[in-house]
């Protein structure tokens, strides 16, 4: 509804996302330190209606400690996004973390990370240590829309890694990945990865 056209002109953030696929039964918890954002946010959510408020808590506060009092969640099905803004380079050491001892608590759970795509050692190492997990099944997808930058600096694309994804994903993105990679290219190139990996034997650890 954001692209009537068809076009990919306008993006939603992801609680607006979230929001829009909600079912009536379905909670939403968001988290977000910065005082003036966490604001922005909460005004934002003001203009939707009545439902989306009352399914909806926002914290202002840190997200890597707040949901460690919200898993596992009392319906024993839930999906946890995390992703921060890694200006800090001990965002990607504390998302680590915080999947690790996610899956400690909730097991079963669905964990999104999106993390970008730049020439920093720290996006690839926890993309490699995320890959080594102990879970039953994973996905990760990334998408770059343009050669990373000569000075080293900049973002070239993102990544998205889910440890128990929806069953229906792999096919989903296998279809969305390169319409997105064509749409979104700022040059020639724009690609994109897909991997899905199972590991039954995990899941029974």
């Amino acid at each position: 509804q954001d692209n009537p056209d068809g076009r990919l002109r306008h993006y939603a953030g992801s609680p607006w996302l979230t929001l829009d696929a909600l079912r009536d039964r379905d909670r939403l918890r968001l988290f977000e330190m910065h005082p003036t954002e966490s604001g922005v946010l909460a005004k934002n959510l003001e203009q939707t209606s009545r439902q989306h408020l009352r399914q909806t808590t926002i914290y202002a506060t840190d997200g890597f400690e707040g949901m460690k009092a919200l898993l596992p969640p009392p319906t024993r099905r839930g999906l946890v996004l995390i992703d921060p803004s890694y200006e800090d380079k001990q965002d990607y050491r504390r998302t680590l973390t915080a999947v690790k001892e996610g899956i400690k608590r909730f097991a079963t759970g669905t964990y999104a990370v999106w993390y970008p795509l730049v020439q920093r050692r720290e996006a690839a190492d926890m993309a490699r240590q995320m890959e080594r997990l102990p879970v039953k099944s994973w996905l990760h997808a990334t998408l770059s829309v343009r050669r990373p930058s000569t000075d080293g600096f900049g973002l070239h694309g993102s990544g998205m890694f889910l440890v128990n994804p929806p069953w229906t994903l792999e096919a989903a993105l296998k279809e969305a990945m390169p319409y997105l990679a064509r749409e979104l290219a700022q040059d020639d190139r724009a690609s994109y990865t897909l991997q899905y990996v199972e590991n039954p034997a995990a899941g029974k650890a």
